[in-house]
């Protein structure tokens, strides 16, 4: 609510922020119609939220916190507020792939010109690796003429920052440091932000100077900027990028943050193509009086570096979720009725470790993995390794919301409309009519106005392509409950 605060500035806001919290949902318009969101920024007039009052002002509500605006622009505000949205997610997105850049500190310094004041970086033998470029010599103070001489600390600059006054620590889970250094004309301000590596070893610190002292919204985004550093030093054991990611990846869980700038940011995190066939499985530990320890989830990381896990985000439950990305097939024969290719050895492994995977469906992209958790949790539940044997009580249920019916239908009906598309054939009418018509082939040619061997032939071409057991009465049931949802 602070960084808000200070986007918001032009409208002289008048605020009573008493939580921390650096993480909000979204921003919705406020209504008595529905519950609010405890994760989510309300925004509306006085009178909306307080029952007979007729103040128009705008007020902006997160949890306890209330920030009053002396305006009655509503849509404007919310504009605004709109905006800081996305300048701020964005550049998250930027801080926390930095790692992957040829000078990682100098693109965070860059990204950083527009929030802060001179910025340098500096390793553990005291040379400057990175720094704000826009401030040349002269425009800083003496210490910043030192960088461009030297490219290193001086002994005097070191002295005089060692002689600075303490004034504040950030809380420890940042470890930042705020001083006064006296002998600093101009620029009398350091903000110092540790990078550490997995063993928690310094490996390098960010100094952030400021000719005023710094404002809350600042330190807030020192959270991120210590987050971007300690993901840089523990890349090559890429321990801190699997804490992002799987931080993340609980968060789709939890269904958060499922919005581009979530997804975007996985995706350039993991290194991932934007279509990239993927399954959520959830691995239950088996006999079910064992627990999953930590050992667990860390050997299957280590195991499989290209997958991600995370315990379960129901927190009364002991398993494990992973995210798998998969190669799309189509084969002769097969038992997987997703139709895909799992990583090599990875059931095995599973398997001897005494887990039961259960799977959801494959989708191309990340932006369903909520659906397919839940998809997952339904194979679970009903003691079945694959959601194809679940998927027609969800498509059928009155209980389901309409997205998670959408996702429950058949897979080999998107694939065949896919595949009529590209080699201009019409397997989806044909098998939906030869469904309706109780597999009866005569009558199916009759239909279709074909030869009844035409009509053989092209039948077991999709039985083949798709892999269709069209002998079985639940494959048949499905197929025909599919056609009908899709239809709808």
């Amino acid at each position: 609510m602070h960084i808000i605060e200070h986007w918001i500035q032009r409208y002289h806001p008048v605020s009573t922020i008493v939580s921390n919290d650096l993480t909000i949902a979204g921003i919705r318009l406020f209504s008595y119609e529905k519950t609010p969101d405890r994760n989510y920024l309300y925004i509306g007039r006085t009178s909306d939220f307080v029952k007979r009052s007729q103040v128009q002002e705008v007020l902006l509500v997160h949890r306890e916190d209330v920030i009053s605006l002396r305006t009655q622009e509503l849509e404007d505000v919310f504009d605004t507020i709109m905006d800081a949205f996305v300048f701020y997610q964005q550049w998250e997105q930027n801080m926390l792939s930095a790692f992957r850049a040829d000078n990682p500190e100098q693109t965070i310094i860059d990204a950083c010109a527009d929030i802060f004041g001179p910025m340098f970086f500096t390793d553990n033998s005291l040379q400057i690796t990175a720094f704000s470029r826009q401030y040349p010599k002269g425009s800083v103070n003496k210490n910043w003429d030192d960088f461009w001489d030297l490219g290193a600390l001086s002994v005097d600059s070191l002295v005089h920052m060692q002689n600075g006054t303490y004034l504040e620590k950030l809380p420890q889970k940042w470890n930042c440091e705020i001083f006064y250094e006296k002998y600093a004309d101009h620029y009398p301000y350091s903000m110092m932000i540790s990078q550490e590596n997995v063993e928690h070893e310094l490996t390098g610190q960010l100094v952030i100077i400021s000719q005023t002292s710094f404002e809350i919204y600042q330190k807030h985004l020192a959270f991120i900027l210590k987050q971007a550093l300690c993901l840089i030093a523990g890349h090559e054991k890429k321990t801190m990028q699997g804490s992002i990611i799987q931080n993340l990846f609980r968060d789709f869980l939890m269904g958060k943050r499922l919005d581009s700038t979530g997804f975007e940011t996985f995706i350039r995190i993991k290194g991932w193509k934007p279509d990239q066939f993927c399954i959520v499985a959830l691995l239950k530990k088996q006999p079910v009086f064992w627990k999953t320890s930590g050992y667990h989830l860390q050997a299957l990381c280590a195991y499989f570096p290209e997958l991600i896990f995370c315990e379960s985000p129901d927190s009364a439950k002991d398993e494990i979720v992973c995210c798998i990305p998969v190669s799309e097939t189509s084969t002769d024969f097969s038992d997987n009725r997703n139709q895909t290719v799992f990583p090599p050895s990875f059931l095995d492994i599973v398997s001897k470790l005494n887990f039961r995977c259960f799977c959801s469906y494959s989708f191309s992209g990340i932006t369903h993995i909520y659906i397919q958790y839940l998809q997952a949790r339904s194979a679970s539940d009903r003691n079945v390794e694959n959601y194809y044997f679940c998927a027609l009580s969800d498509l059928v249920s009155l209980h389901k919301s309409n997205e998670v019916r959408c996702h429950a239908i058949h897979p080999a009906l998107a694939k065949i409309q896919l595949y009529d598309q590209i080699h201009h054939t019409d397997f989806y009418h044909i098998l939906y009519i030869y469904l309706e018509c109780e597999r009866d082939r005569v009558l199916t040619a009759q239909k279709l106005f074909v030869h009844k061997n035409t009509l053989v032939y092209r039948l077991k071409k999709i039985t083949t392509l798709f892999c269709l057991d069209l002998d079985s009465v639940y494959e048949r049931e499905y197929l025909m409950v599919s056609y009908l949802c899709a239809k709808q």
